[in-house]
């Protein structure tokens, strides 16, 4: 596993590849991360277990990201808008994260567009061996079998605001606008303008026009 910490003026970027044989090369912009000189990304960790394409995270204008972003397949990818806040908090894709412009995450949320491992034990009994082989060689999830495990896209549209310690899971969609109170466990889809919030979360109520 090859790790560098990118500087590029204030910010740092820290870049950990599962390939051994990965080179980063010290660049404006780094390798596997794409966003503007105006951006903010003290603290921001992108994790790739398998690279084979050139961008995998990618960051709009004026935007202050931190958190911990892995990406778990060679498909995998996330994209972040313009005017975004996240706190840290961690960003497990498989297949695709999409955030919008003006969304605030604040600390300690989750987002995982994936299950993880297959419910069905026959599906799953070898994923601690294999996780430990790639730990071994050295080379983090090389052998982790994704093939029995459920994706699909989170979306967070324009506008939205995520409370901290919150965990927005696969196939969810937050709509424009809307609020998720802190700690909630979001499994599905919020509409526009809308308040959510418990485990499962919950719509608390609608934003009036003069809220928006």
């Amino acid at each position: 596993m090859i790790k560098r910490v990118i500087r590029k003026g204030k910010s740092v970027y820290k870049i950990i590849v599962g390939q051994q044989n990965t080179i980063i090369k010290h660049t404006p912009t780094p390798a596997y991360l794409k966003c503007s000189n105006n951006t903010r990304t003290e603290g921001l960790v992108l994790e790739v277990r398998k690279p084979v394409k050139d961008t995998y995270l990618e960051i709009g204008e004026n935007s202050c990201i931190q958190g911990h972003f892995v990406i778990e397949s060679e498909k995998g990818n996330i994209k972040i808008g313009d005017r975004t806040f996240i706190g840290g908090g961690l960003f497990i894709c498989t297949k695709e994260i999409e955030i919008g412009n003006d969304v605030m995450f604040s600390w300690g949320c989750t987002v995982a567009d994936n299950n993880s491992h297959s419910v069905k034990w026959s599906e799953r009994k070898n994923d601690v061996l294999d996780w430990k082989k790639g730990l071994d060689e050295n080379n983090m999830g090389a052998y982790k079998d994704w093939s029995n495990v459920k994706e699909e896209k989170v979306t967070i549209k324009d506008k939205a605001w995520i409370g901290f310690n919150s965990i927005i899971l696969k196939g969810v969609t937050i709509g424009e606008g809307s609020v998720v109170g802190s700690g909630s466990v979001v499994t599905k889809d919020v509409p526009d303008w809308t308040i959510v919030g418990g485990n499962p979360a919950k719509i608390i109520r609608v934003l009036e026009p003069n809220e928006r």
